[in-house]
C-alpha cells in the first residue's frame, strides 16, 4: 500500500520539522492514539554544524543553496507533478511532453501544439505549472529511445564501445546518447548513424561501478581531511582477468575492500599495490553513467571483522532511518544504513538494500553489536531491497517516522512521492550523513556487473559513499527511495569525490530504488508517517 499526503498551502512560515531524541532516552510505549511528536523548526543557518555533514540545514545550504522552506516548497511542486504526469500522459498522449523542474524550482509541463495541446495547456496552467512548447510527446520519445537503442546495438564494436548509455531527457525533449571520449572521426560516424534521432553528450567519466557499499565505512562525515587526489585516478575497465566472487556476496571490487585510512585515501605502499591489482580484476570500476544499460561492479565483499568501521555509539532512543547497522556473513561484516521504518502485517520492519542483507535469516546489529532484527524478503535483482523484521524488544524504538544520521536534527517523513527530473532531494546514511542534490534521471536500468540489476532507478547528483547503502532518499518530508549505488564510492571522502569529479568532468551521483517500487514489491508494507 502506498501512503501519500498532500502538502498544505505553503507560506513563508512553512518549515521542515525536526525532532530531537535526547541521548540516553528510554523508549516509551506507543499510545493507542499517537500523540504529535515534540517538534521545533530547524535552527537558523548560523546555528548549523559547519563542515560536519550531520545537519540537514547545513546540507541544504551548502549543496543546494536552499532554505528549509524552499526545499519543502519545491518538494511539493515535484510531488504534484509526479501525481499529474501519468494522468496527463494517458489523457493527452498526442500532446504531453513530460514534466520536470528547472533550476529555480519552477514546475514545467511540456506541451505539443494542437487541439489536445490547448486543453493540456489550460489544465496545466490552472494547476499552477508553467507550460513549455515542445516538439515530441513522451510516447514519441520512448519510441525513439528504443530505435536509438537498436542502432547502438548494431554499431561496429569500436563505436559501440564509446556509448555508455541512452536516455530520454525531458528537459531537452530529446533522446540523449552518452559517450565517453572518442576520436573526432568516430564521433562523426556515430552522429551520422544516429540520423538526428538523438543528441550526443560526451562525458569524460570513469567506467560505471561502485555501490554505496556495505563495507569500508569509516564513520565520520564527508568532510574528513583535506581534499586530495594523490593516487586517485578515474578507474577504467581492465580487460583480461576475472574476479572470484567474495564470500559474502556477489563479485568484488575496489570499493569493497575497506582499506582506506582515516583521511579516506589509500596510502602508497603494499596495501595500495594490492588494491590496484584487485581493481584490475574488477569487471568495471568507476561511475554510474546514465543510460539504457548502465554497468557497474557490485562490491559485496564483506569487511573483515577486525576492520569494521561502524563502531560509533548506537542510538539509545528512537532509531531513525540512516542509522548504522551491520550483518555478519562468512568472511566478515556487511555495514550499511537503515532505511525508512515501516510496518508489515502490523509488525515493525525496516526497509534497506538487499545487497546489505547477506541472505534471509541473517541477523542485523546496531553499531554497538546489539542485534535488533532478522533480514527477510531479500530481493537483489531488479529492486535491491530487503526488510529487517524487528525483534519484539525493539519495536517501540522503530515506531518512528524520523530520518537522520547524526545527533542534531532528524527529519520527519509524512508520506511518499515519486521522483521527478529536476527535483531537489537529500539522502542520509551513517557514513556521510545528509547530502543533497538534483534528480537527474528517472526510470534508469542499471546492470550491476552482470550479477543483479536495478530496474526503474532514479539518480540524484550528490555524494554517497560506502556505508550509505540502504539509507533513505527524500524530498521535503516525503520518502523517495532507498540508496543503492554511487559513482564515487572509491574516492574515500566526499571532499575527494568532488575534487576528482570536477577535475574529470563529471558529477558525483547516487542511484536509488523508488519507494513506490519497494512498496509494490512487498504487499502490505507501509511506511511510518506519524
Amino acid at each position: 500500500m502506498r501512503t501519500t499526503s498532500k502538502l498544505a498551502a505553503l507560506t513563508a512560515a512553512a518549515a521542515l520539522v525536526v525532532t530531537a531524541a535526547p541521548a540516553g532516552a528510554a523508549p516509551s510505549p506507543i499510545p493507542t492514539t499517537p500523540a504529535p511528536a515534540a517538534a521545533q523548526t530547524l535552527p537558523s543557518l548560523d546555528g548549523a554544524l559547519g563542515s560536519q555533514l550531520t545537519s540537514l540545514v547545513e546540507a541544504l545550504r551548502r549543496d543546494l543553496g536552499l532554505t528549509p522552506e524552499q526545499f519543502l516548497d519545491q518538494a511539493g511542486i515535484g510531488e504534484r507533478l509526479a501525481e499529474s504526469g501519468p494522468r496527463w500522459e494517458q489523457a493527452f498522449r498526442n500532446s504531453f511532453g513530460g514534466v520536470w523542474l528547472d533550476e529555480q524550482g519552477t514546475g514545467l509541463v511540456g506541451v505539443v501544439a494542437g487541439e489536445a495541446g490547448d486543453l493540456l495547456r489550460a489544465e496545466a496552467t490552472d494547476a499552477g505549472f508553467t507550460v513549455q512548447d515542445v516538439a515530441l510527446t513522451t510516447e514519441e520519445l520512448t519510441a525513439r529511445e528504443r530505435q536509438v537503442g537498436k542502432i547502438v546495438e548494431d554499431l561496429p564494436e569500436d563505436l559501440r564501445a564509446l556509448v555508455t548509455g541512452v536516455r530520454v531527457d525531458p528537459t531537452r525533449n530529446a533522446v540523449v546518447v552518452e559517450t565517453r571520449g572518442g576520436e573526432a572521426a568516430q564521433l562523426g560516424n556515430l552522429t551520422a548513424r544516429l540520423k538526428d534521432l538523438a543528441e550526443i553528450d560526451m562525458t569524460e567519466a570513469p567506467d560505471p561501478a561502485g555501490d554505496t557499499a556495505p563495507f569500508g565505512s569509516e564513520g565520520g562525515t564527508q568532510s574528513d581531511g583535506e581534499p586530495t587526489t594523490d593516487g586517485i585516478e578515474p578507474a577504467t575497465t581492465r580487460a583480461g582477468a576475472q574476479a572470484e566472487a567474495g564470500t559474502g556476496g556477489d563479485s568484488g571490487s575496489l570499493g569493497s575492500l575497506a582499506l582506506l585510512n582515516q583521511t579516506g585515501v589509500i596510502p602508497e605502499g603494499p596495501m595500495r599495490t594490492i588494491v590496484e591489482l584487485l581493481s584490475g580484476l574488477t569487471p568495471g570500476t568507476g561511475s554510474i553513467i546514465d543510460g539504457m544499460s548502465q554497468t557497474m561492479s557490485d562490491p559485496v565483499t564483506p569487511v573483515p571483522e577486525s576492520q569494521t568501521r561502524a563502531d560509533g555509539p548506537a542510538p539509545t532512543g528512537p532509531i531513525p532511518g540512516g542509522t548504522a547497522y551491520s550483518v555478519a556473513v562468512p568472511g566478515g561484516i556487511l555495514e550499511c544504513s537503515t532505511g525508512f521504518n515501516g510496518e508489515l502485517d502490523g509488525a515493525p520492519v525496516v526497509v534497506t538494500a538487499a545487497h546489505c542483507a547477506g541472505a534471509d535469516g541473517t541477523r542485523a546489529a546496531l553499531a554497538d553489536g546489539e542485534e535488533f532484527g532478522t533480514m527477510t524478503r531479500t530481493e537483489r535483482d531488479g529492486i535491491d531491497t530487503a526488510l529487517v523484521a524487528v525483534d519484539p524488544e525493539f519495536t517501540d524504538r522503530f515506531r518512528t517516522n524520523l530520518v537522520g544520521a547524526g545527533p542534531d536534527t532528524t527529519q520527519a517523513i509524512t508520506g511518499t512521492a515519486d521522483p521527478v527530473v529536476g527535483q531537489k532531494a537529500c539522502k542520509t546514511g551513517f557514513r556521510t550523513g545528509f547530502s543533497c542534490g538534483t534528480v537527474s534521471e528517472v526510470g534508469a536500468m542499471i546492470d550491476v556487473a552482470g550479477s543483479r540489476t536495478i530496474a526503474n532507478a532514479f539518480t540524484v547528483d550528490l555524494c554517497a559513499l560506502p556505508g550509505d547503502s540502504g539509507g533513505v532518499v527524500f524530498s521535503g518530508d516525503k520518502a523517495l527511495g532507498i540508496s543503492s549505488a554511487s559513482n564515487v564510492a572509491e574516492t574515500g571522502t566526499c571532499t575527494n569525490a568532488d575534487t576528482v569529479a570536477r577535475e574529470n568532468g563529471y558529477v558525483p551521483r547516487l542511484s536509488a530504488v523508488p519507494i513506490s517500487d519497494v512498496l509494490a514489491a512487498h504487499p502490505g508494507l507501509t511506511l511510518r508517517t506519524n
